[in-house]
């Protein structure tokens, strides 16, 4: 905790040093961003912009139906695969290296200055401007906390009605609606002052981040639920969709990990996984775990990452049917090595 702050410490410095001259900064939110990683990077951005700095969020693809409802994304640049906008400064946002980029992490790796902030597992010593905290219960979390000290610092407000709703977006769904175990008597203080400051209409949040469906959602749901096979005596549980069933429905794949955590509640499940077949022929894993089953380690080992109860991958060069044979077999032997006098 003492590293990640003092690497906080060094980017607000820089930060402040880069206001003082307009500097440019470039926010990279990983690819097929989610609430945390848009909220996060958006959030930021504005604040940098209060401070006197020019700085853009660039992303790979457009804003999905399921975040349409927040606020500010309208600030999103959309990378168009050109050479991109020199930045002074660029920071990975909810992830902490170029390859979770696409094609925008070359822009990335040109910038002189580059820094993360992130929340997830990190197998090796950060960098000097990295703020890389996987005990943090999001990514949006650490934002908040940059510029609330910036607010002391300044001594004057940042934080605006946008950046309320986009924080509380980022850390309600990381913690599952505060449910989930990662969820930190911090982010409830922030939740508590953000409500205090400013008018978040915050049932109407919960609604269109968890409720507001389609028909389309509805009946691929289903059709998801079809798939459950269990393995490892009904403790794992592995489900499927293809491009076929997700075309047949007209049904977008951008909610679907949501779903991986629904069926993780089914009755002494340890582990779930959801594998998805994208439409360049990989195969994204999401898995969500319980008991000692690490989700983030068994994704490590597939170059995918997360933490200990959510997590995802991608799997290349092989057929659906012989992705869900390999992590249920895979998974399986994991959940047995596990478990000992303290396995569930």
């Amino acid at each position: 905790m003492k590293q990640s702050r003092e690497a906080g410490n060094r980017l607000l410095e820089v930060l402040l040093d880069l206001a003082a001259d307009g500097g440019h900064v470039g926010l990279f939110p990983h690819e097929r961003f989610d609430a945390d990683a848009v909220g996060a990077a958006v959030s930021l951005s504005r604040a940098l912009r209060s401070l006197g700095c020019r700085s853009r969020v660039l992303v790979s693809e457009p804003v999905p139906d399921s975040l349409i409802h927040l606020p500010g994304l309208e600030e999103l640049v959309l990378f168009d695969g050109a050479d991109g906008p020199s930045f002074d400064l660029a920071l990975a946002i909810d992830c902490h290296e170029a390859d979770r980029m696409g094609a925008r992490g070359d822009c990335f790796l040109q910038a002189p200055l580059r820094g993360a902030i992130d929340h997830h597992v990190y197998d090796r010593e950060p960098g000097d401007l990295e703020l890389i905290d996987p005990k943090a219960a999001s990514t949006s979390e650490l934002v908040f906390e940059m510029i609330w000290d910036l607010e002391l610092h300044l001594g004057r407000p940042l934080f605006d009605p946008a950046m309320a709703v986009l924080l509380m977006a980022g850390t309600i769904t990381d913690t599952g609606r505060y449910a989930y175990s990662n969820t930190t008597p911090l982010c409830l203080r922030q939740a508590a002052a953000l409500l205090e400051r400013f008018e978040i209409d915050l049932p109407q949040l919960h609604y269109d981040l968890y409720e507001r469906t389609t028909i389309a959602r509805l009946q691929i749901k289903g059709d998801i639920f079809s798939t459950l096979t269990p393995a490892a005596d009904g403790r794992i549980l592995v489900a499927y969709v293809t491009r076929a069933m997700l075309d047949r429905r007209g049904a977008p794949d951008d909610e679907l990990s949501n779903l991986a955590s629904e069926i993780r509640a089914a009755d002494g499940v340890d582990a779930v996984f959801l594998l998805v077949e994208g439409e360049d022929g990989d195969i994204r894993v999401s898995i969500r775990s319980n008991s000692c089953f690490d989700a983030a380690a068994f994704a490590a080992g597939y170059g995918g990452g997360g933490h200990r109860r959510a997590a995802g991958m991608t799997l290349a060069g092989m057929s659906l049917a012989e992705a869900c044979r390999r992590v249920a077999r895979e998974s399986e032997a994991w959940l047995q090595a596990c478990q000992g006098p303290e396995g569930r």
